[in-house]
This record gives structure tokens, sequence and C-alpha cells, in this order.
């Protein structure tokens, strides 16, 4: 009698475990990792030189902490020199994407307020002020 019961003990707990196993954490596919760019514009407060690159802080409330710009990153010496030329006193704003690591993935410089286009303020024949 006690074999039997022991026989049907170890075959309760065999079928438990023997259960269907739940594979779908196996068999999802990955999802593609979002794209969390992000663009903002703001004037350049300082740049300063790392071992791999510079850690770039910017004026504003929003921007707040370091972003780095890699060595690694195309056309790192362009990015560099646009970011410089902010910092200078009467430098313009620069337009920035960035990663979510706060990696600066691509700098340009911010348009002209008003969208004024310097070519139209002289006339041809004329130099530009």
């Amino acid at each position: 009698m006690l074999s039997l019961i022991m026989t049907l003990f170890l075959m309760g707990d065999a079928q438990a475990q023997t259960g269907k196993i739940n594979t779908n954490l196996y068999e999802q596919e990955a999802e593609p990792e979002k794209e969390s760019n992000k663009s903002f514009t703001a004037k350049v407060k300082v740049v300063r030189e790392e071992s791999d690159g510079v850690e770039v802080f910017f004026e504003g409330d929003k921007q707040k902490g370091a972003y780095s710009l890699n060595r690694s990153v195309e056309h790192y010496g362009k990015l560099l020199k646009i970011l410089e030329d902010s910092r200078k006193p009467k430098g313009s704003a620069v337009s920035v994407t960035i990663d979510g690591d706060k990696r600066i993935k691509k700098v340009e410089k911010a348009a002209a307020p008003g969208g004024a286009d310097p070519g139209k303020s002289w006339g041809l024949g004329e130099a530009p002020e």
C-alpha cells in the first residue's frame, strides 16, 4: 500500500514537472531597438577635453548635465569646430541631435532668428557688411 501511495505521489510530481514549458520568452523575436534620438537647440557653455573626445555643457535649464562627443564620430573635427564657435561670446546657438546615453550624434548651426537670409542684405557688386 505504501509503495502504491509513493508511486502515485512521485507520478504526480513527474507530471507536474513534464508539463508544457512556456517557451514564449525564447521564441519571441527581439524587438528592434527604438531610436531614442532627441534634438534640441542651445548655446554651448563649456567644451572640456577628455581622453576619448570632449564633454559639452549647454546653457539653459532643459539641457542639464554633460553630453559627450566621441572621437569616433564621423566628421569629429567639423562638429567640434561648430561647438567651439557656439561657445564664443557672439556665437550662435547650435542644433544638436543626441541618443539616449547623451552622446552627440549630429551638430548643426541653428537657423538665424527671423529666418533672415544674409545674402539678401546686400546687392550684387557690393561688399557684404
